[in-house]
C-alpha cells in the first residue's frame, strides 16, 4: 500500500502505477514542489521527483527489477488476486488501465528511471527491451498480450476492458458491480462502437436475453426510436429478437421491429413542411424541360430504391420514407434550369449550349429530348458531327460561323464571332429560324 501525501491531502493507493497516475492527472500537483510531496511504501519513504516538469518517483534497483515489481504488484493485487486468474470483465476498468499504463511507460523509460538505471539496462543502443519483456510476463501470467484477451464466443482478442465488459453482458456473465459502477461514473459515454454495451448497463433485463450480434443491431436501431430500449419495453423486444437470424442485418431487424409495430415510420425532412416556389417558365421549352426533368428523376429515384430494396439494402420503413420523398420531388422539380436553357438559345449562348448538348447520348439526355420534342432538332442518335452541327444550327449559326468558330484560336475571338453575328441578325427572329435562312449561310 502506498501512502500519498501532498497540499493537505492523503491519498491510499495499492499500486505504484496508480500512484503514477495521480501524477499524471491530478491537476493539483502542477503547482506542488516535488519536496512538498510524501509518498511512503510500507511506511518506507520513496523518492519523488520532477522529470521534463512531470512529477514522478526513483527506486533503486535494476530498471528490469523495478519494472517488474510494478507488474507484480498490479498483478497480485487485481489480475490474480488470490493466485486467481480474473477475466477481463470481473476486473475494474480503472484497474485493467494500469496493465496498459505499463505498456505506455516502456517507450518513456526516463520517466521512471535514472540515467544510471537506463545506461546499465541499454543494449548500447538506447534499447532497454522492457515491451518484449512485458509482452513475454503478460503471456506468461495472464495467457496473453498487448492485443488483449479473447472475448464472447470468438477467437478474437482485444485490449479494450469495455469489449470484455459488454460481451459479458450479453452472455449474461455475473460482471461484479464495482466494475459497473465505473462505467455508469464515466463521465463521456461509450465509443460508438460499443453504444450497445451502453444499453445492457442501463437495462439489466436485457442481459443474457439475446447474442451479442442482435443486441448489437438493436441497440442501433433503438436508439433512434423515441424511448430507446428500457426496463418497460425489454422483455417485449427480447421475444420479438428471437425471430430474427443469428447474426442479423440492420435491414433484417429494423423490418422485423416494423412488422412488430415497435419502430415509428421515418418522418419526412422539415423542408418538405412548407410549398417549393417553383417559378414560372419563360417558354414553351422550359415548361416541357420542367415535366421531363420531374418524370426522370422520380423514375431514376424509384427505380434505384426498387433495386435497393429487392436486395435487402434499405428496410421497409426506409424505403417508404424515400418514395415518398421522390413523390415529393417531383412536384418541387423547378422551371430555373429550363428557363436558363431557354435564354441560351434565344440569346444564341453558344459556348453554354455545346457543353451542355455536344456529349454523348448517355448524357444530358433530357434536355436532348426536350430540344426534339419543341424545335424538331434531334441530338439523340446521331454522329457527332452532325450534333454538333444541329446545336450551332439551334443557336442561330451557319455552317459558316462554325467553321470560324471551330479555327478560332482563342475565347475573345470566339466572342467576337458572336457579336458579329448578332448585329446581322433581324430584330425579333428566333435564332433557330435565323439559321436556316439565306442571309446566315453566308455569315
Amino acid at each position: 500500500m502506498y501512502h500519498l501525501s501532498f497540499a493537505g491531502q492523503n491519498l491510499f493507493l495499492g499500486t505504484l502505477l496508480e500512484v503514477l497516475a495521480v501524477f499524471r492527472t491530478d491537476s493539483r500537483l502542477s503547482s506542488v514542489e516535488s519536496s512538498d510531496v510524501v509518498l511512503l511504501h510500507g511506511g518506507q519513504p520513496v523518492d519523488v521527483t520532477r522529470y521534463n516538469g512531470s512529477m514522478t518517483v526513483r527506486r533503486p534497483g535494476t530498471a528490469r527489477d523495478v519494472f517488474l515489481s510494478m507488474v507484480d504488484e498490479i498483478d497480485g493485487a487485481y489480475f490474480r488476486p488470490n493466485g486467481v486468474m480474473q477475466a477481463a470483465w470481473q476486473i475494474r476498468r480503472s484497474h485493467w488501465k494500469l496493465l496498459y499504463d505499463a505498456f505506455d511507460l516502456t517507450s518513456s523509460p526516463r520517466l521512471i528511471f535514472s540515467s544510471d538505471q537506463i545506461d546499465a539496462a541499454s543494449d548500447g543502443r538506447g534499447n532497454l527491451g522492457l515491451h518484449e519483456l512485458l509482452q513475454a510476463e503478460c503471456e506468461r501470467r495472464f495467457g496473453f498480450r498487448y492485443a488483449g484477451p479473447e472475448y464472447g464466443r470468438t477467437r478474437d482478442r482485444n485490449g479494450r476492458h469495455e469489449v470484455h465488459v459488454a460481451y459479458a453482458l450479453a452472455e449474461g456473465f455475473p460482471v461484479p458491480e464495482a466494475v459497473l459502477a465505473e462505467y455508469r461514473e464515466l463521465p463521456e459515454k461509450l465509443s460508438t462502437d460499443m453504444a450497445w454495451g451502453q444499453v445492457l448497463l442501463s437495462v439489466p433485463e436485457l442481459r443474457g436475453a439475446m447474442s451479442p450480434d442482435k443486441v448489437r443491431v438493436l441497440a442501433s436501431i433503438m436508439s433512434r426510436e423515441k424511448g430507446g430500449i428500457t426496463s418497460q419495453n425489454a422483455a417485449l423486444l427480447a421475444m420479438v429478437m428471437r425471430l430474427a437470424p443469428n447474426r442479423p442485418t440492420y435491414v433484417e431487424v429494423d423490418d422485423l421491429l416494423w412488422r412488430h409495430g415497435l419502430a415509428e415510420p421515418y418522418s419526412l425532412p422539415e423542408r418538405y413542411a412548407s410549398p417549393q416556389p417553383l417559378g414560372r417558365p419563360v417558354s414553351k421549352f422550359a415548361e416541357v424541360y420542367r415535366s421531363r426533368m420531374a418524370d426522370h428523376r422520380r423514375d431514376k429515384a424509384v427505380m434505384q430504391l426498387r433495386k435497393e430494396r429487392a436486395e435487402e439494402r434499405i428496410s421497409q420503413r426506409h424505403f417508404d420514407q424515400r418514395m415518398q420523398i421522390a413523390q415529393l420531388e417531383h412536384g418541387r422539380e423547378t422551371f430555373a434550369f429550363g428557363n436558363e436553357i431557354s435564354e441560351a438559345i434565344d440569346s444564341g449562348d453558344l459556348q453554354f449550349l455545346l457543353d451542355l448538348l455536344d456529349c454523348p447520348d448517355e448524357r444530358n439526355r433530357v434536355s436532348k429530348q426536350t430540344v426534339r420534342e419543341v424545335f424538331g432538332v434531334k441530338l439523340l442518335g446521331v454522329r457527332a458531327a452532325a450534333r454538333r452541327r444541329a446545336i450551332f444550327a439551334l443557336a442561330g449559326f451557319g455552317e459558316a460561323f462554325q467553321s470560324e468558330w471551330d479555327a478560332a484560336g482563342t475565347r475573345e475571338a470566339r466572342e467576337l464571332l458572336v457579336r458579329t453575328h448578332a448585329a446581322r441578325m433581324p430584330a425579333g427572329m428566333h435564332p433557330a429560324v435565323y439559321a436556316q435562312s439565306p442571309v446566315a449561310h453566308h455569315v
